[in-house]
């Protein structure tokens, strides 16, 4: 890992003003641009069709993004293959999946900045976590991992232990539920953790024997972490007010404990959980830039576009600027009211139709 990222991780996620942390990110960034023009072909490509030379200074703004859909076309390494040391696969709602190679650099680098992330919400203590899925999500196949066991892996880096829920059908296990919840320190905090679509389906099926079963959680720090799938939802109608509300009555938590983060089996590492204001934060070690759907432009605040991320930690595969298919507002800088410093954003829904475009031609698509 370089110094100049090694000197980014070691900040504190959000407590610098955008001035600062432009003063350390940028350094960091131009160092990845120019290893993956060296590393990469596709990028380089895609570089010079957009006539940038990462050797010379430029500004977030400028740099060359790669549209999601490509990483379900190519492959797309800036190592070789003996480093890759796993493969991951997104959710592949709308079709194929993207698949991402990581070596041990970013595996590394993606551990830190989640830890630090989820520390700023969930405290250093580590907790019991309690997760909605089953031990199957988590197995590797020669070192391919779906979103899903990739996402659960990642985060029991902060568990102190864990517990699935689910067994091999994704339907409750109730016996393992009461005898869990009878062994927990009252005194200690847990967090419930899952996808948003799954963890939903569990209390469809199961809300009165969850609410029973969880009258024996008393401590007022638990919270509910959940990720992906919203799409589902959605096309059940099913809002983000509403998924907090129905949690939070049959967890017998504030609606502030039930948060949300977002994230891209693209650029992970980097997540984006809700804060107390019901925002999400742009952490020291990436940023977020919204674009006009039909220019691609960059969009003023308070208006929807393409959310587009930028991270210098992907080593192994030139995932460093992102232009996702997922839809967003760009709220404010600085002066969120949960006192988080940096970009606040909301994230709004998939794109409806909309196609990312914009480096197809490029690479010959």
């Amino acid at each position: 890992m370089s110094a100049v990222l090694n000197e980014l991780l070691a900040c504190s996620p959000y407590e610098l003003s955008q001035a600062e942390k432009e003063r350390v990110f940028m350094p960091a960034l131009r160092e990845a641009a120019l290893w993956h023009y060296q590393a990469s072909p596709e990028f380089k490509k895609i570089c010079q069709g957009k006539n940038f030379d990462p050797a010379q200074e430029f500004e977030i703004i400028d740099l060359p993004y790669i549209p999601v859909p490509i990483f379900k076309k190519f492959d797309l390494r800036s190592v070789p293959d003996l480093e890759i040391i796993k493969t991951l696969y997104s959710s592949g709602t709308s079709g194929n999946p993207s698949k991402v190679f990581i070596d041990q650099a970013t595996a590394d680098a993606q551990g830190k900045a989640l830890t630090k992330i989820l520390t700023s919400f969930l405290g250093k203590e580590r907790r019991h976590f309690l997760i909605f899925d089953s031990p199957n999500s988590v197995s590797s196949r020669s070192g391919e991992l779906s979103s899903r066991g990739t996402a659960i892996r990642g985060i029991l880096t902060m568990a102190k232990r864990f517990t699935f829920l689910l067994d091999d059908e994704l339907k409750l296990d109730q016996e393992k539920l009461e005898k869990t919840l009878n062994e927990l320190n009252p005194e200690k905090p847990v967090c419930f953790f899952g996808f948003t679509w799954l963890i939903y389906n569990v209390y469809l099926q199961y809300a009165k024997q969850l609410a029973e079963a969880l009258s024996k959680v008393k401590n007022s720090d638990t919270v509910i972490l959940h990720i992906g799938g919203w799409k589902k939802l959605q096309d059940r109608a099913v809002s983000k007010a509403q998924f907090n509300q129905d949690l939070s009555t049959t967890f017998a938590l504030p609606k502030s404990s039930v948060i949300d983060f977002y994230g891209m089996t693209e650029q992970l590492g980097t997540v984006y959980p809700d804060c107390s204001a019901g925002h999400k934060h742009a952490p020291a070690y990436a940023e977020i830039i919204i674009r006009n759907p039909e220019t691609l432009l960059t969009q003023p605040n308070n208006q929807l576009g393409f959310i587009q991320l930028v991270s210098p930690i992907p080593h192994s595969y030139p995932g460093i600027s992102i232009l996702s298919e997922d839809m967003g507002i760009l709220l404010g800088t600085d002066d969120c009211p949960c006192g988080r410093k940096g970009k606040y954003f909301e994230f709004k829904k998939r794109s409806e139709g909309a196609e990312v475009k914009g480096c197809g031609d490029a690479l010959d698509l």
